[in-house]
């Protein structure tokens, strides 16, 4: 069913509670039971994509603590958090006080370049570090004309109020056949994550911002990898177009002297939704390692 024409199943409202770090209000859910482990979302996400399908299945092995990254779901954003580093110093200190210090700490597409950013910064801070669909490597191709056009600081407030009323319904219909694909979204998926978060013109600001800013803060990342302490669990799909295997885990696994790499022949971009066993194998895999 397009989501243009579907019947939504939430209204714009905050599933969670939220917490204040340096004046900065996040939201957050935790779910589960078992070890404690923090999820970090991707680009164009909320914490919602964590509770939504198959992806749910950590909450049957641990107590997860679901983050909206700073600026996207129903968390604030200071100016400076464009930087991945910056979010993960937010999502540090809203994760130790909210008891979760020493967690294992997963991060999914744009949220696992955030947790590369939170592991090499604070590597006490985390017990293990899990990787899926992660860039990681500094890439040749930039990042997409409309990303370009909306964090451009003239044209972007404008097309960010425009866009979403002429073509909203369209673009969350493509982009989930792009970030799914080969494989295709389980049913009701933008329901249930409440996609419409991310047509926001705040959200959409902030979303290009980080994706339009990524590729400089990686280039400062990759140095450190080398010396990431705790075990590292990396999963990546050999059809992913979105964030190639090939580009970043392929070599990261190289990087880290810790780490252990599950690829996973034909599957696309989310891998933590279409094959969800992959995901809770590594999980109880750094958790029995705390």
């Amino acid at each position: 069913m397009s989501y243009r024409t579907a019947q939504l199943s939430a209204d714009l409202e905050p599933s969670g509670a939220f917490v204040t770090v340096d004046g900065v209000q996040l939201h957050y859910r935790i779910i589960g039971q078992g070890p404690q482990a923090i999820a970090l979302h991707g680009a164009s996400g909320n914490l919602r994509e964590w509770q939504a399908g198959p992806a749910q299945a950590i909450a049957e092995v641990a107590t997860v603590l679901l983050l909206d990254r700073p600026g996207h779901g129903f968390s604030d954003r200071p100016k400076e958090a464009f930087d991945v580093t910056v979010q993960a110093r937010l999502l540090r200190k809203a994760a130790e006080k909210l008891g979760f210090a020493g967690a294992t700490l997963i991060g999914h597409s744009l949220g696992g370049a955030t947790a590369l950013a939170w592991a090499t910064q604070f590597p006490e801070s985390i017990s293990g570090l899990l990787l899926v669909s992660s860039p990681s490597q500094v890439w040749e191709r930039g990042t997409g004309l409309l990303y370009d056009l909306i964090a451009n600081p003239v044209i972007g407030p404008v097309l960010v109020r425009t866009l979403p009323a002429f073509a909203g319904g369209k673009l969350i219909d493509d982009a989930l056949v792009r970030i799914f694909a080969p494989q295709t979204a389980p049913p009701g998926y933008a329901q249930d994550i409440d996609a419409r978060l991310a047509l926001r013109p705040a959200t959409a600001r902030a979303n290009a911002l980080d994706i339009t800013q990524l590729k400089a803060t990686i280039r400062t990342l990759v140095p450190k990898y080398p010396a990431l302490p705790m075990p590292v669990e990396m999963i990546h799909g050999t059809a992913d177009v979105i964030v190639p295997a090939a580009v970043h885990s392929d070599k990261l696994i190289e990087q880290i002297p810790n780490a252990r790499y599950t690829r996973l022949e034909g599957i696309g971009h989310m891998p933590h939704q279409v094959a969800p066993d992959a995901l809770v194998a590594a999980l109880k895999r750094l958790t029995a390692k705390a």
